[in-house]
């Protein structure tokens, strides 16, 4: 994992960032035995868990689709387990019209989304989730968690670290805007933590209820910094993911 920058005193903002580096690991799935890994969890969360797929569609416990093959993916693993506990991923656009799956599912309801998110520096979230499974189970460890342990696992340390590793991918590809589809609860769950999507026309039926939406990151992390600093500490690594000088000036005046 990053550390914070030497000489970094200690504050609210680094504690955060802190405590989510002691319980918390995250890692690009860019092997085979990741990606299976990522798409074993998949499976737990989309098809047990949530109903999301059918599983009688998916092969050996792992759940994939046709997107996969121009995504790059990413795991968030529990430290006490050692266990792969969040995923998510980025699906990339490729050199044709609406090969996003947003950019169709707006086209069929008779939106543009180059009104919205220029193509070429967009990249969708999707598959965005943390096992529910994981929040309840011991693992069966010699030692049980701490309770500090127990309590960060249920906390939104796992969500803002997702967002983290999706954000440092974003800025090594010179993604600027992410688009998604997604269920109304995850875009508040996400607004309250100060990650601001943009809804984009009315809810969709995709699998249950929808909102397309998109995020300007430059303007979400300036955001971020003026609202939730803290919040912005663990998404940028300490100011290590930003887009702009100003986005860390506007933290040094917060905090």
């Amino acid at each position: 994992m990053d550390r914070l920058p030497q000489g970094a005193s200690s504050s609210p903002e680094s504690d955060t960032l802190n405590r989510f580096n002691a319980y918390f690991e995250l890692v690009s799935a860019n092997t085979r035995a990741l990606m299976e890994a990522a798409f074993a969890l998949r499976y737990q969360v989309y098809c047990v868990e949530r109903k999301f797929e059918d599983p009688a569609r998916q092969q050996g416990g792992l759940e994939t689709d046709q997107f996969d093959r121009h995504a790059v993916h990413s795991l968030l693993f529990h430290r006490s387990c050692e266990e792969a506990i969040g995923t998510a991923r980025l699906i990339l656009p490729e050199a044709r019209p609406n090969s996003l799956p947003i950019q169709q599912l707006l086209k069929n309801h008779g939106l543009n989304a180059a009104d919205y998110f220029p193509s070429e520096a967009t990249a969708e979230i999707s598959r965005f989730a943390v096992s529910k499974e994981f929040r309840r189970r011991d693992f069966g460890l010699e030692a049980p968690l701490s309770a500090e342990a127990d309590r960060e696992r249920r906390s939104y340390l796992p969500c803002l670290g997702l967002v983290q590793i999706l954000l440092r991918q974003s800025i090594d590809l010179g993604v600027e805007y992410w688009g998604a589809v997604m269920e109304p609860q995850l875009l508040r769950w996400l607004a309250m933590l100060g990650i601001c999507f943009e809804p984009i026309g009315p809810m969709v039926s995709h699998h249950g209820l929808r909102q397309p939406s998109y995020c300007h990151l430059p303007t979400m992390l300036r955001e971020l910094a003026r609202t939730k600093p803290e919040f912005w500490y663990v998404v940028t690594n300490g100011g290590e993911l930003v887009y702009a000088p100003a986005v860390a000036a506007d933290l040094r005046q917060v905090a």
